[in-house]
């Protein structure tokens, strides 16, 4: 691994268009579950109707995801 940290689950948001974007890495699923909490909150209660979906998920070692 020469010396990197293991991060494999990655948060990712969708759009209403089906756009996906990567927000980030995180060590473990419930790292990446409170950072998706930790984004829902700064939008405040005023984005509800558009806000957009976060999704977590597992990246495969040696899948070629982009890091």
């Amino acid at each position: 691994m020469n010396g990197s940290t293991l991060q494999p689950w990655q948060v990712v948001r969708e759009d209403e268009n089906g756009g996906r974007y990567r927000i980030g890495h995180c060590a473990t699923r419930a790292e990446a579950q409170r950072l998706i909490q930790r984004l829902r909150r700064g939008a405040g209660p005023e984005a509800v109707a558009g806000a957009p979906n976060y999704l977590v998920e597992r990246v495969e070692a040696g899948s070629g995801a982009p890091r």
